[in-house]
C-alpha cells in the first residue's frame, strides 16, 4: 500500500510539473508574440483638427531657407490637436524627404526619389496623407518659386547627378489632383495657399476654384523664408474652429512687412459665377467698337518675361470711354471686390518697391505681349468660360 501510495503521489508530481511547465511556457510564448507580432486590429486613427501639408521643391536657390522654415513650424506646433506634414526636397540630395510634425517630435522619413517637380510625386504625397491621417480641415501649401502663368515650384535637379533642365509643374495636372484629394477627405480642403511670387492671377484663382474653399496668393513678389508659421500654428491650436478664409487672414496678419508687398483671398464659391458676370460686359465693349488700347496706359508689371495688370485697371480702363458699359463694368467690379475677394492686403516692404503700384485690387490678369502669344493659353478653363481672348483681339490687337 505504501509502495503504491508513493507511486501515485510520484506520477501525480511528474503529471502537475509538466502542465506547470507547460503552462508557464504557453504563457511566455503567448506575451513574447503579442511584442512581436503586429496586431490584426489596427488602431484607431486620431482625428486631428487641423493638418496642413506643405510641398517644399528646395532643390534651386531657396535651399538654405528649407530647414529654418521646418524649425519654424516645429516650434509653432504646441497643441495635439494639429498636425503639419512637409515633403521637401533641398539642393544636392538624391532623395525627398518627408517630415511629419506633431507636438514634441518630428518623424523623418526618405523617399525613393529625387524629383519634386513630378506632379505624380505630389499626388502620392496626398495619397499618404489622406490614408494616414484624418482630420476636420485640411490645408495645402505650395513653397518655391512661381513660374510663368500656369508653371509653379521648380526643380533645378529632377535626376540628381545628371545634368537636366529645371522641370516646373503645371496648373493643367495639378488641378486634378487636387480636386480627387479634397474629395476624398470629403470636401474639407479648407485654403490652398501659393506661396510664391506672382500667382494672385485671374487665372489662377479661376483654375483652382473648385478644388478648396478658400485661395491665398500673391499679386506680386513675396520673401522667403516668411515669418508668420509659428505664432499661425500658435493661434490655430488655441482656435481651431476658424475656417480657410480666417485661416489665411491670419497669415496675412502674422506676416513680417518685409517678407510681402500684398496678399490676397479669395471665396472661391463664388468665382463660378463670373463668366454671367464678366462675359456680358466683354460683349458689350466689343459691340462698342472701341478705340484701341495702348499698353503703355496700363501700370503692367513683368515677371518671368510675362507681363500682368490688375484686372480691375484694365478694365476700368477699357470701359472708360464707353458709357453704355459702365454700369455693367462697375456690376462686374462690385462682384470681384465685395464676393469674390475675401480680404486683400498690402502695404508691404518687400524689396522697398520705388513705384509701387497704386489701386491695386489684388487679382493680376495675364496680357499677352502681341497677336501671337494670343494662344499661348488658351488651354486654360477660364480661357474657354470667358471671352478674354475676344477683348484682346478687339481693343489690343484688332
Amino acid at each position: 500500500m505504501l509502495l503504491s501510495y508513493l507511486l501515485g503521489r510520484r506520477k501525480f508530481f511528474k503529471h502537475t510539473s509538466l502542465f506547470l511547465a507547460s503552462f508557464l511556457f504557453i504563457n511566455y510564448l503567448t506575451l513574447y508574440l503579442a511584442k512581436a507580432l503586429p496586431s490584426k486590429h489596427k488602431e484607431k486613427q486620431k482625428l486631428y483638427d487641423w493638418i496642413i501639408l506643405y510641398w517644399m521643391p528646395y532643390d534651386n536657390n531657396l535651399s538654405r531657407f528649407g530647414l529654418p522654415i521646418i524649425k519654424m513650424l516645429s516650434k509653432g506646433v504646441k497643441d495635439d490637436n494639429i498636425l503639419v506634414l512637409v515633403q521637401s526636397d533641398f539642393y544636392g540630395d538624391k532623395q525627398l524627404s518627408r517630415r511629419v510634425i506633431k507636438k514634441d517630435s518630428v518623424d523623418v522619413q526618405l523617399l525613393n526619389t529625387g524629383d519634386s517637380a513630378n506632379e505624380k510625386v505630389f499626388a502620392e504625397y496626398l495619397d499618404w496623407a489622406q490614408s494616414q491621417f484624418k482630420s476636420k480641415k485640411w490645408a495645402v501649401v505650395f513653397l518655391g518659386h512661381g513660374g510663368s502663368l500656369d508653371e509653379i515650384s521648380p526643380d533645378d535637379n529632377p535626376q540628381p547627378g545628371l545634368t537636366t533642365s529645371i522641370k516646373w509643374m503645371s496648373y493643367k495636372n495639378l488641378k486634378n489632383i487636387i480636386y480627387d484629394f479634397n474629395k476624398r477627405v470629403s470636401n474639407n480642403l479648407e485654403l490652398l495657399f501659393f506661396q510664391n511670387c506672382y500667382k494672385g492671377t485671374f487665372e489662377t484663382h479661376y483654375t483652382f476654384q473648385d478644388v478648396s474653399k478658400y485661395t491665398l496668393s500673391s499679386q506680386l513678389l513675396l520673401g522667403a523664408p516668411n515669418s508668420y508659421y509659428e505664432s499661425l500654428l500658435n493661434f490655430l491650436g488655441k482656435h481651431p474652429q476658424i475656417d480657410g478664409g480666417q485661416l489665411a487672414v491670419k497669415i496675412m496678419e502674422f506676416e513680417s512687412d518685409d517678407m510681402y508687398n500684398s496678399y490676397t483671398v479669395t471665396n472661391n464659391s463664388y468665382i463660378k459665377q463670373l463668366p454671367k458676370v464678366l462675359n456680358p460686359l466683354i460683349d458689350a465693349i466689343i459691340a462698342s467698337k472701341p478705340n484701341v488700347v495702348k499698353l503703355n496706359k496700363f501700370q503692367v508689371r513683368y515677371y518671368m518675361e510675362e507681363q500682368f495688370v490688375d484686372i480691375i485697371e484694365l478694365f476700368q480702363k477699357i470701359s472708360s470711354s464707353l458709357p453704355q458699359t459702365q454700369k455693367l463694368y462697375q456690376n462686374f467690379a462690385d462682384f470681384l471686390q465685395k464676393k469674390i475677394i475675401y480680404r486683400y492686403k498690402d502695404g508691404g516692404t518687400y524689396y522697398g518697391i520705388l513705384d509701387r503700384p497704386k489701386n491695386f485690387c489684388g487679382i493680376n490678369i495675364w496680357l499677352p505681349y502681341d497677336q501671337k502669344q494670343l494662344e499661348k493659353y488658351s488651354y486654360l478653363q477660364v480661357y474657354i468660360d470667358i471671352k478674354l481672348l475676344e477683348i484682346y483681339k478687339t481693343v489690343l490687337f484688332p
